[in-house]
């Protein structure tokens, strides 16, 4: 099979795509992502990702609140 030389333009475009790639593993590896997510709710929400099934959410509640929260 003939393959194609490669030329200086096809060298330094897989050189610029490996230094990108190796820039991205290392930013991740860093940096990891935090487990913090809301999951689709507001910021007054905390929520806990379970191993197994759906996260427990609770809503935090204010000092002010703590007093007038039905029984």
């Amino acid at each position: 099979m003939n393959w194609p030389y490669l030329r200086r333009g096809d060298v330094a475009g897989i050189l610029l795509m490996a230094v990108v790639l190796a820039g991205i593993v290392l930013v991740l590896l860093f940096f990891p992502q935090r487990g913090q997510q809301n999951f689709g709710f507001g910021p007054e929400w905390q929520c806990a990702r379970m191993e197994k099934g759906d996260p427990i959410c609770v809503r935090l509640v204010q000092k002010d609140e703590a007093g007038n929260l039905p029984p």
